[in-house]
C-alpha cells in the first residue's frame, strides 16, 4: 500500500534568507502540505492573520498554484486562538466562512488541530460539532484530525463520534521514543484502524533522524508519515544539512521494502546508505 508523506508549512516562521523555505519550494515528492494556521475570530468567521504573518495572502495563493502544478495537495490547518475558542463562536457560521476561504484559495482539504484551551466541560462536544459542521460544508473534500493525548482522554470520545468523517488522523507526539510512538499508534488504532499518519519533528533533540527512518520502515499498513515543519528542516533550526528530515522520510518511506522492526541493523543500513548517496551527513559545529 502506498503511504503518504504530509508536512506542515508555517507562514509565521522567520527563516533566514539563506534558507527561506517558502511554500513554492516544497519538493514534488510530498503528497500533502498543510498550511499553519487559520482560525476563528469573535464574529464566527475565519481569519488568516497568523498564516500571513510574513507573506501576503496573494503571495501564498500564487505558491499554492505552484504546489498544485507539482501534484501536491494543499490543506488548511485550523486552530482556535487564545482570544477566541471554539465554544465562543457559531460553528456553523465558521464552517461556511471556512469553505468560502477554501474556494478562494483553492484549498484541497482541512486538518483540525486538536488543541484548545476550551473548558473541559464542553471540549468533547465542541470538537465533535466542529468536525460535523466542517464536513457538512466541504462534503467530499478530505478532513483530518491531528492529536497526541491518547484515547483515554477526550480524543477517544471525539474520534468514536467523528471517525467516519475523517480521511485519517495524524499523531504529533514528536518527543516520544520509537516505542512510545508505536504504543500511541496502537492505542489510536483501536478506533481508527491503520488510518493513522505518524508525526515527526525536524531536529536531533526532538525526533532523531535514526528514529525517523525506523518509523518510516515500521508497519507497511500505516497511512504514512507527517513532518512538522518543512520550515524547520534547515541548518538554522536543526544544525544539519538542508532537508535532512524531509529527504530521509522520502527515501525510507517510498523507496525501500518495509522491514521488521526486530531487524534494526537493516534500518541502520538504510540510514547510512541514504546519507552516503545524498551527502547528507550532519554538519559538525565547533
Amino acid at each position: 500500500m502506498k503511504q503518504i508523506f504530509t508536512c506542515y508549512w508555517g507562514g509565521y516562521f522567520k527563516n533566514i534568507k539563506e534558507y527561506p523555505q517558502t511554500l513554492d519550494m516544497i519538493p514534488e515528492f510530498v503528497d500533502v502540505v498543510i498550511l499553519a494556521f487559520v482560525g476563528p475570530i469573535q464574529n464566527s468567521t475565519v481569519e488568516t492573520t497568523f498564516l500571513c504573518s510574513i507573506y501576503s495572502a496573494e503571495q501564498i495563493k500564487e505558491w499554492i498554484n505552484i504546489c498544485h502544478s507539482k501534484n501536491i495537495k494543499v490543506f488548511f490547518s485550523i486552530l482556535d486562538t487564545p482570544e477566541t475558542h471554539w465554544d465562543q463562536i457559531d460553528l456553523t457560521k465558521f464552517a461556511k466562512s471556512l469553505k468560502v476561504l477554501m474556494d478562494d484559495w483553492n484549498i484541497d482539504g482541512i486538518d483540525i488541530d486538536a488543541e484548545s484551551d476550551m473548558p473541559s466541560e464542553c471540549y468533547v462536544e465542541k470538537f465533535i460539532e466542529l468536525a460535523t459542521c466542517i464536513k457538512n460544508e466541504i462534503k467530499t473534500l478530505p478532513l483530518t484530525y491531528t492529536c497526541y493525548t491518547g484515547t483515554e482522554g477526550p480524543d477517544g470520545e471525539i474520534l468514536k463520534a467523528i471517525k467516519d468523517k475523517l480521511e485519517w488522523i495524524q499523531l504529533m507526539a514528536y518527543f516520544d521514543t520509537f516505542e512510545g510512538m508505536v504504543d500511541l499508534y496502537n492505542d489510536y488504532k483501536t478506533i481508527m484502524s491503520d488510518d493513522i499518519v505518524i508525526g515527526v519533528k525536524a531536529g536531533s533533540d526532538i525526533t532523531p533522524i535514526e528514529e525517523v527512518a525506523k518509523l518510516c520502515l515500521w508497519n507497511k499498513n500505516k497511512k504514512g508519515i507527517m513532518l512538522w515543519t518543512i520550515n524547520r528542516d534547515t541548518p538554522q533550526y536543526t544544525y544539519n544539512k538542508l532537508l535532512l528530515w524531509t529527504n530521509t522520510i522520502n527515501f525510507n518511506l517510498k523507496n525501500f521494502t518495509f522491514l521488521n522492526t526486530s531487524n534494526y541493523i537493516k534500518n541502520i543500513f538504510c540510514i547510512d546508505l541514504f546519507t552516503c548517496i545524498n551527502s547528507c551527513l550532519p554538519i559538525k559545529y565547533n
